[in-house]
């Protein structure tokens, strides 16, 4: 089937703006695109009157995401059945565990945080909003778990890839985790693939009992895999 051009620029626009908290103008974005300016500017009236984004700053006329698009991705919050069957089960570990706990989407060669909950008892205040991006799939724990067991963005030269394999979930590295301790899971679904990521991040402190950590939010992990309808058994 033949893709829709104005379509990918469209998205394109609303993507590259996603990126950018500050904003971006119509001159930026038309040269980041390499897109006509008449295109570029057509395109943001539209998106503009559909509330789709609008001016950060109207005197500089930076566009960021609008209200339009917020609504667009709330119902898919709504309607997922990886959020449906984990959210309770991740809420519980955050408020024992006093962490933020997220989960996280694959999309293309991004990462997209889906849902985020953060416990009254976490010591520090996570940046990661639902809607952010990530793409880093060699160095960052959520990346590597992707790296790990996503064929789709495998990374077979991650230094650790054969231990990522074989605990099923991944650490930050203390000394270059900015001292925050964050671990990912993977989760699977009925297509025996990777659906997801599960993630629980907090200070870093070493009274932390990081196998114990590990091991329960594997345990969660394998009970929302299964509600998702993975048959596959999940030492391999």
């Amino acid at each position: 089937m033949k893709e829709n051009r104005t379509v990918n620029r469209i998205l394109s626009i609303l993507e590259l703006i996603a990126k950018h908290d500050e904003g971006l103008t119509l001159g930026q974005i038309y040269r980041i695109l390499d897109m006509p300016k008449a295109t570029a500017y057509d395109f943001l009236q539209t998106l503009y009157k559909a509330d789709a984004i609008y001016y950060k700053d109207p005197r500089l006329k930076n566009y960021v995401i609008g209200s339009k698009m917020f609504a667009i991705g709330s119902v898919y919050t709504k309607n997922s059945n990886l959020i449906e069957a984990a959210q309770f089960a991740l809420k519980e570990f955050a408020d024992k565990h006093g962490r933020t706990v997220f989960i996280t989407k694959r999309i293309n060669d991004k990462i997209v945080y889906v849902f985020k909950y953060q416990s009254s008892r976490c010591k520090i205040i996570t940046r990661e909003e639902i809607g952010s991006v990530l793409r880093d799939f060699e160095n960052n724990p959520i990346g590597q778990c992707y790296g790990a067991y996503d064929k789709k963005s495998a990374v077979y030269n991650l230094p650790e890839y054969v231990k990522i394999r074989s605990d099923r979930h991944v650490f930050s590295i203390l000394e270059e985790a900015d001292h925050i301790c964050t671990l990912a899971v993977p989760v699977w679904n009925f297509e025996n693939r990777i659906c997801g990521v599960l993630v629980a991040s907090a200070l870093a402190e070493e009274s932390t009992d990081r196998s114990r950590l590990a091991h329960e939010l594997i345990d969660i992990s394998e009970r929302i895999s299964r509600r998702l309808g993975y048959l596959g058994n999940f030492s391999e």
